[in-house]
């Protein structure tokens, strides 16, 4: 479970939450903080509350947790994945789905100019809307086929998402400190570049668009829900049987295996490759030499 959580903070957009690392030739080793403040979870009466700091220092050398808190209580790794996955798929992801606001146009005048844009437009506001309103729709359903606990408040999950919107996204100036760590941050650093580039010579075909909204909406987004299912191969591993943290660890095997992985038999193309669209295919041309598996699993939307 060391590893794992490695993972989960150096390869995902929870990265932003890294805080800073111990100077070189440090006694304590090569060690990196992830700060995470007011930090929203679902106790063990299904309910949310906000913890002060959730804090884990991960050796980068090695790219495994030494050490975490939770405010005042020490958790070990197996806890830490619970809440860190947990924060993936309620406070954290959905920054991006807000965010990628920005970056839609299901006017006609979008269509008239870029049909493949207001097709993926109309795609992504269906999907926020998929995930904020009828997401906890489910919960009774679960409930009755014993995959969720009787007391699990789905209040309690959309309240974590509206708190997760409300703080906005965190400071993260100084993560191109970790670029050598995470492959996740070295693609991204770099990706980031090539698309605002891109899209300022393509800019008349996007109109009132938000260059940094469609990035989020597209790269970062379809990256975040790629790693996740890379990252937390068995939905068993997070453990549903624990005291105090096991309700997150239930909604969240069924978010990993129904919500994360990519979904079969689109009939539309939602990838920047094939895509045939000038922006889109040259941003994947570069993207692709820098790291092909990643480019290949860029979408053009939220449709996930």
């Amino acid at each position: 479970y060391e590893a794992l959580v490695g993972k989960m903070v150096l390869e995902q957009s929870q990265a932003i939450h890294y805080f800073a690392r111990t100077p070189k030739k440090s006694e304590l080793g090569n060690i990196a903080g992830f700060f995470f403040a007011d930090f929203p979870y679902v106790d063990e009466d299904g309910e949310m509350q906000v913890a002060d700091l959730f804090a884990v220092d991960i050796d980068l050398d090695t790219k495994k947790m030494v050490k975490c808190k939770f405010d005042s209580e020490t958790l070990n790794a197996s806890e830490a994945f619970i809440f860190l996955f947990y924060n993936t798929i309620s406070a954290q992801h959905v920054k991006l789905h807000s965010y990628g606001n920005w970056g839609v146009n299901i006017d006609d005048d979008a269509m008239e100019v870029n049909p493949f844009l207001h097709t993926n437009s109309l795609v992504s506001v269906i999907y926020n809307y998929f995930g904020f309103t009828s997401f906890p729709r489910f919960f009774e359903e679960w409930k009755k086929v014993g995959l969720l606990s009787k007391d699990w408040d789905p209040r309690a999950f959309t309240d974590t998402v509206k708190h997760g919107v409300r703080e906005n996204i965190w400071q993260h100036a100084q993560i191109t400190q970790i670029v050598p760590y995470s492959e996740f941050v070295s693609f991204i650093t770099k990706v980031r570049a090539i698309f605002h580039t891109e899209f300022k010579k393509h800019k008349h075909l996007f109109p009132g668009i938000n260059g940094e909204g469609l990035f989020t909406g597209t790269v970062l987004h379809s990256l975040d829900h790629a790693l996740m299912d890379w990252n937390v191969e068995d939905p068993l591993w997070l453990d549903v049987s624990h005291p105090k943290y096991g309700k997150m660890a239930e909604i969240g095997r069924i978010v990993k295996v129904g919500f994360v992985p990519e979904v079969p038999g689109y009939y539309f193309h939602h990838k920047f490759h094939g895509s045939g669209h000038p922006f889109y295919e040259a941003v994947y041309k570069k993207a692709a030499k820098i790291n092909k598996k990643m480019a290949d699993n860029m979408d053009t939307c939220i449709c996930r």
